[in-house]
């Protein structure tokens, strides 16, 4: 009876073992997305500034031509958390020169802390030229004209020192001078400037996950970041309590007051892409707080939801911005345009189709199959990933054409910043690599 029983255990003891490496290990090909951040970095390695530090990424749309040799900080920071997370994961990257990377990084680390960060009070300079010359911005007499930007050189920095071993003070003035200056309404927000009357989903959204990256730096030192942590928790409070529409299983980018809420542009309008981005972040912010199951419900509600709704019925594909309320298949925004710059934005542009957003979802739909076991997250995923790989990819290299129509055909123009951004793919197919 005995031997029975117990080779009944060790028979359901080896079922576990096996339902759990399914779950780890989920039917999406680990491989591919090593080979693809091989190739795609082997791309970037073109525009490594030697000279001055940082990386060159004022690119036309084609991925041919660089038009600029001016440097954002906002690029400079997110290309530094890149260059951290492929030398803490060399290993997994064999077909990536790893003293290259370490000296790319500390070239570009060099450049974002004797450059980009100025003043007592520790902001970011948000435009400079190649070799560190600060710009100023006409219109509002600020060289500081970005939280955002201090939210990516923080990252950045953070994760460098993770990389390194070597604590770098700064990185504790940079994130208490970013927390006042949202506290005090001291901060612009460019390039989307924050209409008056609304709070913005972007901001406590940012704050997750910048605060998320520089306390676990924090951490690996065996530092307090209570404060920090803290104040993660108020902006996911805002997110959920202010931003998070149970009624409609969405979240709102802009929000003022409840009789503007179905009235106008700016209060009816979504966007797909952010809010899928920010539902890993929040992942990540209940997981370290140990209530991720106690949410697990609303989660998966919005992400179905907000799939739903930006996600193009004719071409495929997540549309830029699209309304909450869908009839007869029109995604069209709607809702009274007071032609903000911000309003004659999301008109203008809401049926574009964005790399990034793209690049976040073959990420978060991993996640969820990873977390949850769902085979409807697959789905999700297989879905995202024949339109990404038959749309985005440029012909003639290994990098994305990354601005589209809503057909998927390229479009030149400028969308945020007249950058090619080197950071979702990279970030997102890297953070694939890490949850397989």
């Amino acid at each position: 009876m005995m031997n029975i029983l117990k080779s009944s255990i060790i028979t359901m003891l080896a079922a576990c073992t096996l339902m759990a490496s399914c779950r780890q290990v989920p039917a999406i090909d680990k491989s591919f997305y090593v080979k693809q951040v091989e190739d795609i970095f082997a791309y970037w390695s073109k525009y490594r500034d030697s000279e001055f530090g940082g990386i060159l990424n004022c690119i036309s749309n084609d991925g041919n031509t660089l038009v600029s040799k001016d440097k954002y900080a906002w690029s400079q920071g997110r290309w530094l958390y890149i260059l951290s997370k492929l030398n803490q994961m060399s290993d997994q990257f064999p077909g990536i020169d790893q003293k290259f990377v370490r000296q790319w990084m500390d070239e570009t680390q060099s450049f974002i802390n004797d450059k980009c960060v100025y003043g007592d009070d520790f902001r970011t300079c948000f435009l400079l030229r190649q070799d560190g010359t600060m710009v100023l911005d006409e219109a509002t007499g600020r060289y500081d004209t970005s939280i955002y930007a201090d939210c990516f050189v923080l990252i950045g920095l953070s994760e460098y020192s993770v990389a390194t071993g070597i604590y770098n003070p700064k990185t504790e003035e940079i994130a208490r001078s970013i927390i006042a200056r949202l506290e005090s309404g001291d901060f612009l927000s460019q390039p989307y400037e924050i209409p008056s009357g609304y709070t913005v989903h972007g901001i406590p959204m940012i704050m997750l996950n910048t605060l998320k990256v520089f306390c676990d730096m924090q951490k690996h030192f065996g530092r307090d970041c209570s404060f920090e942590e803290a104040y993660a928790d108020q902006c996911f409070n805002l997110i959920w309590d202010r931003h998070y529409d149970r009624e409609h299983s969405l979240i709102r980018e802009y929000v003022s007051t409840p009789e503007n809420r179905s009235v106008l542009l700016a209060d009816r309008h979504i966007n797909p892409g952010h809010t899928l981005e920010d539902i890993w972040f929040i992942m990540e912010q209940l997981s370290d707080r140990g209530t991720l199951s106690e949410y697990m419900g609303d989660i998966e509600a919005i992400v179905k939801k907000v799939f739903e709704l930006g996600w193009d019925k004719e071409y495929g594909g997540l549309l830029r911005y699209v309304d909450y309320e869908q009839a007869d298949g029109d995604q069209s925004v709607r809702g009274i345009n007071t032609h903000s710059a911000y309003d004659e934005l999301v008109a203008s542009t809401w049926d574009m189709k964005l790399w990034w957003s793209h690049s976040e979802i073959l990420y978060l739909f991993t996640k969820l199959y990873v977390e949850t076991g769902d085979k409807c997250w697959l789905d999700y995923y297989r879905k995202s990933y024949d339109y990404v790989f038959a749309t985005y990819p440029a012909p003639d290299n290994a990098e994305w054409i990354q601005i589209r129509k809503r057909d998927g055909s390229p479009q030149d123009r400028v969308v945020a910043l007249p950058v090619k951004d080197p950071f979702h793919i990279m970030r997102n197919f890297i953070k694939i690599v890490e949850i397989l």
